[in-house]
């Protein structure tokens, strides 16, 4: 019976999953042993082991949370596909908390947009496509913003779900230690709506 319960809950999260997210990252998450999925309209991090919904947190992001980071300083959380770059832990940092994971942002297709929209130089964007082709982290420091990352720091805010980052992923520094604990460089982090 509980075997039966439980493969009901995988069908049904599944259904959901897959409505919320879509069938891309759903096929990503079944090609990769841990994927990291976060959903902006509801403030919801999910880890994906194996394909499947493994954990869910709270998380909250940067304070104008409404679509996809443009440029540095607007407070944005980036969308899209991204990777794991960093993995440090910190002395209980007053802002970021006890962990960091940097993200490989800015990505191909942010740096894209930045060279049309003449906000990087094209070797800006070459520096971004090696960055990203040789799973580095990319330049920190163009006119698309950078250090963004998931990080802990605020328990207070982020269990409110009042968005409170520069445009960083923040968990309860409880959560955010199952999650380091989880992912490795490398582990993709996907971002949507």
């Amino acid at each position: 019976m509980g075997i039966l319960l439980l493969c009901n809950f995988f069908l049904v999260d599944g259904a959901k999953a897959e409505a919320a997210i879509g069938k891309e990252v759903l096929a990503l998450a079944a090609q990769q042993d841990v994927v990291v999925v976060i959903e902006k309209s509801v403030n919801k991090l999910t880890i994906f082991y194996q394909g499947k919904p493994f954990k869910n947190f709270l998380c909250a992001l940067g304070v104008n949370p409404q679509g996809d980071k443009q440029r540095q300083g607007d407070n944005r959380t980036p969308e899209g596909q991204f990777f794991i770059t960093d993995k440090e832990r910190l002395n209980d940092h007053p802002y970021l908390g006890r962990k960091w994971l940097g993200l490989s942002y800015p990505d191909p297709v942010h740096a894209q947009k930045g060279v049309e929209n003449n906000l990087i130089s094209v070797s800006q964007y070459d520096e971004i496509i090696s960055a990203d082709a040789q799973k580095a982290v990319p330049p920190q420091n163009t006119l698309l913003g950078g250090w963004i990352g998931i990080h802990g720091g605020r328990d207070d805010l982020t269990k409110e779900r009042i968005n409170w980052t520069e445009g960083c992923i923040a968990l309860q520094d409880t959560d955010l230690e199952v999650l380091y604990n989880l992912v490795q460089y490398g582990t993709p982090v996907v971002i949507v709506p």
